[in-house]
């Protein structure tokens, strides 16, 4: 969540939890191509449990439902190009309080074709007049890589695509997770399932790119290209921006 004022702060992207550390999201969300940052760290908070994209800093933090922290450092890949190698490992603050609301998910180490259909992060309003959103889970239906190809005409070597099963949602959420189950590894959750990639580029009646994690693990695990050193229960932080 960002907020210039540190009042009312908005949620611009999202992310995932996989360590008590670190949030796994996507370089767009805080670097342009020419590596400048789009918002001050320091006016950015990283709120897990939290599903509204408007939210004041609560006034008494319980650490239980809603946990709030702040970026220390952004990683990103060396070759970062969006929305080309653009996974991002955020580390924050104070380590997170694992419970029933809050908590990490394992992610993919096996670089796999994946079929049928996984979840992501979906924003939507519930109420027409309202200009709050909330955040959902969604099913999407992965889409072959040929198929995609052909319809983006683009290599998606680096992507798994999807297309919404039923298009409720207004629309997905950059940096947020793409979790399936029943993927047969060894990583998976049973009732968290797999982080197999990270929403980069949302396009509408096109299939949407989320970056494959696995075939940069090792780069996930060792907190990667260490160039920029700044300052779902959801398994997905809301990485929140001011009215």
């Amino acid at each position: 969540m960002y907020s210039a004022k540190k009042m009312e702060y908005r949620a611009f992207c999202a992310g995932s939890i996989i360590t008590r550390q670190r949030v796994l999201s996507s370089a767009h969300c805080f670097y342009s191509n020419r590596k400048r940052l789009r918002h001050q760290l320091n006016e950015v908070q990283i709120v897990a449990g939290l599903l509204l994209t408007v939210q004041r800093y609560p006034s008494n933090v319980t650490d239980t439902e809603q946990q709030w922290r702040i970026p220390t450092r952004v990683f990103t890949q060396k070759f970062y190009r969006f929305p080309a190698f653009s996974l991002a490992v955020i580390e924050i603050n104070l380590p997170w309080k694992f419970n029933h609301i809050v908590n990490k998910i394992p992610y993919a180490k096996s670089t796999l074709d994946y079929d049928g259909v996984c979840n992501v992060a979906v924003v939507k309003i519930t109420k027409s007049w309202a200009y709050k959103k909330y955040l959902f889970t969604e099913q999407h239906r992965i889409v072959p890589r040929e198929k995609c190809e052909r319809k983006l005409l683009r290599t998606c070597r680096l992507y798994i695509c999807t297309m919404a099963e039923i298009a409720q949602a207004e629309s997905e959420t950059a940096g947020a997770g793409l979790v399936c189950f029943e993927t047969g590894t060894a990583e998976e959750d049973p009732q968290g399932g797999l982080l197999v990639g990270v929403t980069v580029l949302i396009n509408i009646g096109l299939p949407s790119l989320h970056h494959r994690i696995a075939m940069f693990d090792k780069w996930v695990a060792d907190g990667a290209y260490r160039v920029f050193n700044l300052p779902f229960i959801l398994l997905f932080t809301c990485l929140c921006m001011v009215l």
